[in-house]
């Protein structure tokens, strides 16, 4: 039996994150699943771009382990390693969903839903749970805190929102589509 290294133990999350959103979540979160047939025309579903990201991470997680070296085995600071990833992941997204429309609510003493698609109330939540995301990654990856790198993620996640908000008039950033 092959020996259980870090290499592996990440290889086998993977995997198992991978077939858990493939198999279950992106089609139980969708309404449309891989393709649609409207009017008689094969159309792109919600479900097939969360398919193929799982199936890529699926795949990634196997090739690591079957590509597994003579790494170190693993241990407590892989695992509290991990485990400060999920949790910045966690409290990201909740930012993104929750954050934002508490926010603009209380700015703006209104209903969150009519403002979602209306600048600058459609970036608040998106920008406030990217930013965290990616300043709390590099935190963890870099053990410490650097202003230039919370603008980097600042000026990443606009660049972002505006990227993927600009040229679409129908597109409603995360989490707003939901709310």
């Amino acid at each position: 039996m092959p020996k259980l290294t870090q290499d592996r133990v990440l290889g086998l999350i993977a995997m198992a994150l991978g077939l858990f959103i493939a198999l279950y979540w992106a089609g139980a979160d969708s309404e449309t699943g891989l393709v649609e047939k409207v009017r008689g025309r094969l159309t792109v579903g919600d479900a097939l771009a969360p398919t193929v990201a799982a199936t890529l991470l699926a795949s990634a997680g196997l090739w690591l382990c079957l590509s597994a070296g003579a790494a170190r085995g693993f241990t407590r600071a892989n695992a509290a390693f991990i485990g400060g990833i999920l949790a910045v992941l966690f409290i990201s997204l909740g930012l993104m969903r929750w954050g934002g429309p508490m926010i603009v609510e209380a700015i703006t003493g209104a209903d969150y839903r009519p403002q979602r698609d209306t600048a600058p109330w459609k970036y608040v939540g998106f920008v406030l749970g990217g930013t965290v995301m990616i300043a709390a990654l590099i935190f963890v990856v870099e053990r410490e805190f650097r202003w230039s790198r919370l603008i980097i993620a600042v000026g990443v996640t606009l660049f972002l929102a505006f990227f993927y908000d600009v040229p679409f008039d129908d597109l409603l950033l995360p989490p707003n589509g939901d709310v």
